[in-house]
């Protein structure tokens, strides 16, 4: 059996803690491997991670005395006895190298969940991968786009792409019970999962949707799925649309449920400050059928085939957005072909075998069994 350390900052609602918790699931039901976790901050989004049965570890890492923590961390690494060290996030690569010069384990950066639009020091990311690569045995990212824009050495450097566990969709309310309970039967719906923060490009979908509804009023509905420090702001600007026409739901457990209502899946990006990597919400529309429209750039273009699965469009274009909703509006066939083909693919190139299978052959390979 291979023994591996996870290390990560939070396990909130996000793509990469998906990942974690997506990978330790699978590993628990398939592949000889036992996990034992350590997230530096308190807050467990995922409580089906629970169910697992590996022991999980919170340190308070904003506890003033950082050598106390690391203490703590490093009596936790002594008394498990990992083969590997596998970090999640910048802040615990540079604790994942201390711990392999100490315990002389095998180390993993995971770090990269996204595509440097460019390369500073400021950022400190990038800043603390330059130090993190240099000790760890493998890199792994989940676009090719991000270890390009990390400039992650080659001769370490692992894609693997998220998987979609389809048991996550197998038992959804029928979505007429949800359109009625939103007040949203027989409207067009589109929607958009993504974090209310500075990386998200809501203004360009707002207005794009304020042009819509102006256009066809009573046959539109925009629903946001999520929250954080902009949502205010957003709320401010979609006006008198707001909670009427333009939906803002907050944090969701069930937003699968709410894509399952989508008639197109929508993500803006901010690409003056942000790449994507492989989005779970694009991931999770094209998994349920939905045509996607997404802003080009990163790794969305190694999830999306332009024409085939969904729209790439130019950044900050809201014409673009707007054309592109009105021509699958009436052009329902065209949608549905889209919608089946960004299906397919997930199925194909997505799986959650896939992903769970490439992270564990490193370990086997890392620990030569």
């Amino acid at each position: 059996m291979v023994k591996v350390l996870i290390l990560n900052d939070v396990l909130t609602k996000g793509g990469k803690e998906r990942r974690i918790v997506e990978l330790l699931k699978y590993c628990k039901q398939h592949l000889d491997v036992h996990f034992e976790i350590i997230f530096m901050h308190d807050g467990v989004d995922f409580p089906e991670i629970y169910d697992t049965g590996y022991k999980i570890n919170i340190i308070d890492w904003s506890y003033k005395s950082k050598t106390a923590s690391f203490k703590k961390i490093f009596n936790i690494t002594r008394e498990y006895n990992p083969d590997i060290v596998h970090s999640w996030a910048s802040m615990t690569d540079i604790i994942g190298v201390l711990l392999k010069v100490f315990f002389r384990k095998k180390f993993i950066s995971s770090m990269i969940a996204d595509a440097l639009p460019f390369r500073s020091y400021r950022n400190k990311d990038y800043l603390r991968s330059k130090i993190s690569f240099r000790f760890a045995d493998v890199v792994t990212s989940n676009t090719q786009a991000g270890l390009l824009s990390y400039g992650a050495p080659l001769s370490k450097s692992v894609c693997i792409y998220n998987g979609f566990d389809y048991n996550r969709i197998s038992h959804l309310k029928d979505p007429e019970i949800l359109k009625k309970e939103l007040g949203l039967i027989n409207k067009y719906i589109i929607g958009m999962v993504a974090a209310f923060e500075s990386r998200k490009d809501y203004t360009t979908l707002l207005l794009a949707a304020k042009s819509l509804l102006k256009r066809y009023p009573g046959k539109l509905a925009f629903l946001l799925l999520g929250t954080g420090p902009t949502v205010k702001a957003m709320i401010a600007e979609a006006g008198e649309y707001a909670r009427k026409e333009i939906l803002f739901t907050g944090l969701l457990n069930n937003v699968e449920e709410y894509i399952d209502i989508f008639d197109i899946g929508v993500l803006c990006t901010n690409s003056s400050v942000h790449g994507e990597g492989i989005s779970n919400s694009l991931m999770e529309c094209m998994a349920l059928g939905k045509p996607v429209i997404a802003t080009q750039g990163g790794g969305t273009v190694e999830l999306i085939s332009d024409n085939e699965t969904g729209y790439l469009i130019p950044a900050n274009n809201f014409n673009s957005l707007e054309e592109k909703i009105v021509y699958l509006m009436q052009n329902k066939q065209v949608a549905e072909n889209m919608g089946l083909a960004g299906k397919a693919r997930i199925q194909k190139d997505f799986a959650i075998d896939t992903m769970c299978n490439s992270f564990y052959n490193i370990y086997l390979k890392l620990c030569k069994k």
